[in-house]
């Protein structure tokens, strides 16, 4: 910058008027220590760190090397030289006073008074044109809560004269405090003065390459399934079209806004409300986001899985359709189909359940075409893991099973029974 360079030259030519080449032996000055106050409101940190630099940078070429004698038969002299420059290169302040101390360590102590109007406060004009629409409410409000208490104080008590050396810090340190406040984005920072204000225009661009590409949905439900909700997939994925481009960075630290976001749209969406079904969105953040979708009707309870058993005494293969109304929020009376492909048998149960805790379920089934009673309770243990024991009445046989649940689409069972019989069970949720 120019002042950079009047320094430079104003220095060069004061180091070879006041002082020559000092004898061998002389004491001469080894470091310089400066302490610098400012009159009135104090401006920001940086500000006040930049004019500590330049006192610092003058005093050092003016007095570092020379020898004690030299410097001390200048007097008054030497700090009228160094207010002079520290005058002349630190724009929008005057020196009111300095004083040198010399020694080894030398002591130069600097007091400045701003000039002219200062500025009273700064004035956020964000311009969110790169980010989605949907989300530029999110992002502003990020903006504001985190980045405007800094950046309204990053211009306060700076003199209006000053503005011209001192843009270019103040600009630096608006961009960290705008990527700090919005991780994967940085900002384009314009200043210019409105009255006694300071206005900050801020263009917000992503500034990391890792941006969200692709989406991808999945569903999971215990009361809907699977092949009923697939086809609304390209539904959620376009409630979920916002995030695409978003910096990943900043999608992982705003997750939960995010997903509160796509539950808005789901509860709005036209069958979710029909059906009466409620819907939570889960985000898998990554280039590739995946958006999860636990589905759970409030008045019915449906699905369809294929079990496949092996084992030396497993029965066969069978495909088995639930379907449930609830008649209070814990209790679940249902129809269940049971068909075994391989002999085309059809054996249908009417039954109920009740939830006695989240985790605890009971209930009673009556075969039809069997003519069996049948009364069963499972424990889910944890997320995942479970177990169960059914009791059938007439034929005095107990089962039981371990299950375990790899996704959603698949789970598998060890099963045993009061007979001695053991097989595998995998279980498909169709």
């Amino acid at each position: 910058m120019r002042y950079r360079g009047r320094l430079s030259a104003l220095v060069s030519a004061l180091v070879l008027l006041a002082a020559a080449l000092p004898a061998s032996g002389q004491a001469v000055v080894q470091r310089v220590d400066v302490q610098v106050s400012v009159d009135g409101p104090p401006p920001h940190v940086m500000i006040r760190e930049r004019l500590a630099a330049t006192v610092h940078s003058v005093a050092e070429r003016l007095l570092v090397g020379r020898p004690l004698d030299q410097l001390t038969a200048l007097g008054s002299g030497l700090a009228e030289t160094i207010a002079g420059v520290v005058g002349r290169v630190a724009g929008g302040y005057a020196v009111s006073s300095a004083a040198v101390e010399v020694g080894t360590t030398s002591l130069v102590t600097v007091r400045l008074r701003p000039v002219g109007p200062l500025i009273a406060g700064a004035d956020l004009a964000p311009d969110l044109r790169a980010v989605h629409p949907r989300l530029r409410d999110l992002v502003g409000r990020s903006l504001g809560a985190r980045a405007e208490p800094e950046l309204q104080t990053l211009y306060a008590a700076l003199p209006v004269g000053a503005l011209e050396w001192a843009a270019p810090i103040l600009e630096a340190r608006a961009r960290e405090v705008v990527e700090a406040s919005l991780p994967g984005f940085t900002a384009a920072v314009q200043v210019r003065l409105l009255g006694d204000r300071a206005q900050v225009g801020l263009v917000v661009l992503p500034a990391d390459t890792r941006v969200v590409r692709n989406i991808g949905v999945r569903f999971r439900s215990s009361s809907i399934p699977t092949m009923l909700l697939d086809q609304h997939g390209p539904a959620v994925a376009s409630m979920a079209e916002p995030l695409r481009g978003l910096p990943v960075a900043f999608a992982q630290a705003n997750r939960a806004a995010l997903e509160e976001l796509i539950r808005a749209e789901l509860s709005g969406y036209p069958p979710a409300r029909q059906y009466r079904v409620v819907a939570v969105a889960g985000l898998d953040v990554g280039e590739t986001t995946y958006v999860t979708v636990v589905a759970e009707s409030l008045l019915y309870r449906a699905r369809i899985e294929a079990h496949l058993n092996v084992g030396t005494q497993a029965p066969s293969p069978a495909v088995v359709g639930h379907l449930g109304r609830l008649i209070t929020p814990r209790t679940e009376a249902f129809l269940e189909l049971r068909l075994v492909p391989t002999t085309l048998s059809l054996e249908w149960q009417l039954g109920a359940q009740a939830f006695v805790t989240p985790s605890v379920t009971v209930g009673a089934a009556y075969a039809v075409v069997a003519r069996e009673t049948m009364l069963w309770t499972s424990v889910q243990v944890g997320v995942d893991t479970g177990v169960r024991g059914s009791w059938v009445l007439r034929a005095q046989t107990f089962e039981g099973a371990v299950t375990y649940r790899f996704n959603e689409f698949l789970s598998g069972e060890l099963v045993g029974t009061s007979q001695g019989d053991w097989w595998l069970r995998l279980v498909s949720n169709l």
